[in-house]
């Protein structure tokens, strides 16, 4: 600090009055050190990035190898739909399934663990990028607009890696799956054709049916990235229609209950509905068990629309469930849709008695609290 005299017009004359003043470079000092110790963060921190990445890289190597390795012996159905062991004559074992399938699943669990340690770190990075960015000379000393932005910033990093994960979960489990399938069904009738020419015929009946599961597959694949229906024929007929796919592909008893004549809503209210309709299934499917059923109900009352979703599953205790601000999947994330536009949403549930997801949504013209 320095002391300033400064003469003030219409004083008396030979009257100094005397100002406080904090010098500049003192001020660039303390952000210049700011911006070092958050350059020092982000070095430590890429670098224990650059070891997740060795580690999510093995991880994923190893299970690459074994998946190959499951293939080539055509094992890889039974090591997860059967608890049995091949054998050889009856006499021992000639693979332990319950080690390969034990394994397989720690596999999977390190790879899911490393690619979501790797995510968060690199979400982390990017944003002491953007806290040094704002620390830097041009924004330091500039008065703050938007607090939110760099939240807002974060989440949308969040929700997009999510995404990326899901697509790869998606397409690893669907269309790649059945163009494996379509490959060792022609490595099987390349040795047919070799041993029994006329059998090769039905194994190219059978090589068919693949490649119509996979086209079917691969279609269903691109309806739930953007259903395009949704703005050709509207949210009701949309809702049938994934209903109904969701209900032959999982063999799952769906019933859907949807008012004739729904309000007239935003592209993005009926974007995400369909979304949260489309994540509660996917969590009935997960976690609800095998014979659980599920009812989705829309309806509008007064002005609010009300979206519910419930199952008869295992249920579970939504106290015991974390919310992870930010991403965009999981309850969290249809928590997060529903804010975005206006609308609340509920989760009930308890062991044993089944789960209900509960959207309340505010129409044109809606004011107040929303009402059940």
């Amino acid at each position: 600090m320095y002391v300033k005299a400064f003469v003030v017009v219409g004083a008396e004359p030979g009257v100094n009055v005397l100002i406080k003043a904090a010098p500049s470079d003192e001020l660039s000092a303390i952000a210049e050190e700011a911006r070092r110790e958050l350059a020092s963060s982000e070095a430590r921190l890429s670098a224990l990035l650059e070891r997740c990445q060795e580690i999510a890289s093995g991880a994923v190597k190893d299970q690459t190898e074994l998946k190959r390795f499951l293939e080539e012996f055509g094992l890889e159905p039974s090591i997860y739909d059967r608890g049995d062991v091949f054998s050889n004559l009856n006499t021992a074992p000639l693979f332990d399934m319950e080690a390969m399938r034990a394994g397989a699943l720690e596999l999977a669990a390190e790879v899911s663990r490393s690619a979501s340690l790797e995510a968060n770190l690199g979400i982390v990075i990017q944003i002491l990028r953007a806290a040094n960015q704002q620390l830097s000379p041009d924004h330091a000393f500039l008065r703050v607009q938007d607090t939110a932005d760099l939240r807002m910033q974060q989440a949308m990093n969040s929700a997009r890696e999510d995404e990326r994960r899901r697509l790869a979960r998606e397409i690893h489990d669907g269309p790649a799956q059945v163009l494996s399938n379509a490959i060792f069904a022609v490595h099987t009738a390349e040795q047919i054709a070799k041993r029994a020419p006329g059998q090769v015929a039905d194994e190219l009946v059978q090589l068919r049916e693949l490649l119509k599961d996979g086209v079917a597959e691969i279609r269903r694949f691109m309806f739930d990235l953007r259903p395009t229906m949704l703005q050709d024929l509207g949210l009701g007929p949309t809702l049938a229609r994934y209903v109904d796919d969701y209900s032959r592909f999982f063999a799952k008893r769906v019933k859907l209950t949807c008012q004739e004549a729904l309000p007239t809503l935003t592209p993005d209210q009926e974007l995400t509905i369909f979304r949260i309709v489309q994540e509660a299934l996917q969590n009935v499917h997960k976690h609800a068990g095998p014979d659980a059923d599920a009812e989705v109900n829309l309806s509008s009352s007064g002005n609010v629309l009300v979206l519910s979703i419930s199952d008869n599953g295992r249920g579970f205790n939504p106290g015991t469930v974390t919310p992870r601000t930010g991403h965009g999947a999981g309850l969290a994330g249809i928590k997060e849709r529903a804010n975005l536009v206006g609308g609340e949403l509920t989760v009930t549930s308890s062991a044993g008695q089944g789960t209900t997801i509960k959207l309340r949504m505010p129409l044109r013209g809606h004011t107040g609290p929303l009402q059940a």
